[in-house]
């Protein structure tokens, strides 16, 4: 689809959506896209983990437990035949979430394409918000649509949890407090595809803590392209306010964060639905339609060996 096709696409739809007709239309395969695409885009959970597309709200993913073996047999012995082994599935069951916006029934014909583009960018960006936060630091108590799920920072709370951790207790965060979890996931084999995030208070003193040490060229870099592997031994660095920032205890208003690292490939599994729904509901006295956007997607942590907490990490 050329880009005058997208954008008839898209001046039918907003045309619809502020009209008075019952009949309201099939979602335009424009529209839907550019939800997905967006969410896609700008969800940095998304980037880091591995994201399904979803045939039915439950789904079983499965995670390897070991490889092959590598065998160096003596003439005529035959190789003991070896298998894949998988751990238990994943099971991924998916919640709906649901982003709302208003558009004024007063819009010129002009500026509804524009109007509604900016709504489905709008909802896309609210969606991608709430799925990087159950990602990095949902309850699990689904007491909103931030908690759906458990997430990274609070994988010490699952069930018989190998999640490793080191509390700084207040400490700026430092280049020995990262290759020391580095380390401790490399020596349980995690080393190709591990992932620091961390929130901008924290890097903070990172930075700090780099420049301090003759690295104020690397210390940038940090912030602005996430490519320090050379010094950390990590794939990507991810800065990011989802993760959560809170007081160090009930009488000490010190605010820390935790930093996560772990293995993009091993910690966890997402997934979605690719089905958009889009629903309407106009008030007329106040001139506002009010449009609403669903998905449904899923989170679960699939090895929690493969994460390392650097917990209370000073973040102011």
């Amino acid at each position: 689809m050329n880009f005058r096709e997208a954008q008839q696409e898209y001046l039918r739809f907003g045309k619809a959506l502020l009209s008075g007709d019952s009949n309201f239309p099939e979602i335009p395969p424009a529209v839907a896209s550019d939800v997905f695409d967006t969410f896609i885009e700008e969800s940095i959970a998304a980037k880091i983990f591995r994201f399904i597309t979803m045939g039915s709200d439950v789904v079983k993913f499965y995670v390897k437990g070991a490889a092959l073996n590598v065998y160096a047999p003596t003439e005529a012995s035959p190789v003991p035949e070896t298998k894949l082994t998988f751990e238990p599935p994943v099971v991924l069951e998916a919640r709906e979430v649901r982003a709302v916006s208003r558009i004024s029934d007063v819009a010129e014909e002009e500026s509804v394409v524009d109007l509604v583009a900016m709504t489905v960018e709008d909802m896309a960006r609210s969606i991608a918000d709430a799925v990087d936060k159950n990602v990095f630091r949902g309850t699990g108590d689904g007491s909103d649509a931030y908690n759906l799920f458990t997430g990274l920072q609070r994988s010490t709370t699952l069930p018989g949890s190998q999640t490793q951790t080191l509390d700084i207790a207040k400490a700026p965060l430092t280049v020995e407090h990262i290759n020391k979890a580095v380390a401790s996931l490399e020596e349980l084999g995690y080393r190709d595809d591990l992932v620091m995030i961390i929130h901008p208070k924290t890097a903070l003193h990172l930075r700090n803590d780099l420049a301090s040490k003759g690295l104020e060229t690397i210390s940038g870099d940090i912030l602005r392209t996430g490519e320090v592997n050379a010094i950390f031994g990590l794939k990507k660095v991810y800065v990011t306010t989802h993760l959560e920032k809170r007081s160090y205890s009930g009488s000490d208003g010190t605010k820390v964060s935790d930093v996560i690292i772990c293995s993009s490939r091993d910690a966890g599994v997402g997934g979605y639905r690719r089905a958009l729904r889009i629903e309407r509901d106009r008030d007329v006295e106040a001139g506002l339609t009010k449009v609403a956007a669903s998905i449904r997607f899923a989170w679960r942590i699939a090895k929690t060996d493969a994460i390392f907490l650097i917990q209370n990490a000073l973040a102011e």
